[in-house]
């Protein structure tokens, strides 16, 4: 069976990787140009395309995926099914009718919940316990197509959005392998979701991640999860700006404190009031400092007795 690989960045590579030793090596593996990067804007190759070198594989990485002379190039291999995983851009029905089986999608949810391009960071800050990956076809609409398969997979209760990220990654790869399967056997069936029950995930964007201590501590927690390692979940401290790196919920027994005033810093943690209950912070670090224990930030920041996160 002829496959087409499209992917970007690092979450694609353990995907292809999963086809290359399954024995569903790709006809040809296609991603995005090599971009600049980084404060000096240095080109760098992309991702998938170092992961293709690696294999021995053909890639390319055309500026326009709908241009007539790049989807001629595809209609000469014949594709039975192309692979999307990360690729960032709205295919055009051209496209997705040109392979035999169409082209399938590892989307990292559960869907039709959390349909967009942050589903992880949506899953872990609205303190979901379980999400997964879904196979499904591709169609216009973003994240809509009919479902092949699902694999499911616990949150952890401190983990997050960058560790999830990693997890998802390699179960996406098998769960691809599960899908081509099935579509080489002709066993493969493919079910309607049920759109009523869409919900949407939009990119995640550095206000996202202000942190409201007004809110209960547990919803904190799920904050700070979900924009680690990035953006960030955002506090201030007078007219400094720091990135709360992460931290534990603790009980508050009396009730009695001004969301945002800290109520106690060692090297235990710094004990932060909140709406509900306490938000104990472990780990903290300055806007462009260093990632660094509560004990180390206490030392290096000497706080007054009335000192309030905003």
């Amino acid at each position: 069976m002829k496959v087409v690989f499209f992917g970007c960045g690092d979450y694609a590579r353990p995907s292809l990787r999963a086809l290359v030793e399954a024995g569903f090596t790709p006809e040809l593996v296609v991603t995005k140009p090599d971009a600049p990067r980084g404060r000096g804007r240095k080109i760098y190759p992309a991702e998938i395309r170092l992961e293709a070198e690696a294999l021995g594989l053909p890639f390319e990485q055309p500026e326009d995926l709908h241009a007539p002379e790049f989807l001629d190039r595809l209609r000469a291999i014949g594709p039975a099914v192309g692979v999307v995983i990360s690729y960032g851009v709205i295919l055009k029905q051209e496209l997705i009718d040109l392979p035999e089986h169409g082209l399938i999608n590892a989307h990292a949810s559960i869907l039709p919940k959390y349909r967009g391009a942050a589903p992880i960071e949506h899953a872990i800050r609205e303190g979901c316990a379980e999400t997964g990956v879904t196979i499904m076809r591709i169609v216009p609409e973003l994240d809509a197509g009919d479902v092949l398969l699902v694999e499911k997979t616990p949150i952890g209760p401190s983990e997050t959005a960058g560790q999830l990220r990693e997890r998802l990654a390699v179960l996406s790869g098998e769960a691809l392998v599960k899908a081509l399967q099935q579509i080489d056997s002709g066993s493969a069936t493919f079910v309607p979701q049920d759109h009523a029950a869409a919900t949407r995930a939009p990119k995640i964007e550095k206000p996202d991640g202000v942190i409201d201590w007004n809110r209960p501590a547990i919803e904190i927690h799920w904050l700070v999860r979900a924009m680690t390692p990035k953006p960030g979940a955002q506090t201030r401290l007078g007219a400094k700006r720091f990135i709360v790196m992460e931290g534990e919920v603790e009980e508050d027994l009396y009730g009695m404190g001004v969301p945002g005033v800290i109520l106690s810093a060692g090297e235990e943690g710094i004990r932060v009031c909140t709406g509900k209950d306490l938000y104990r912070i472990t780990r903290i670090k300055p806007d462009n400092g260093r990632n660094m224990t509560a004990g180390e930030f206490v030392r290096g920041h000497p706080l007054p007795p009335d000192a309030r996160f905003t």
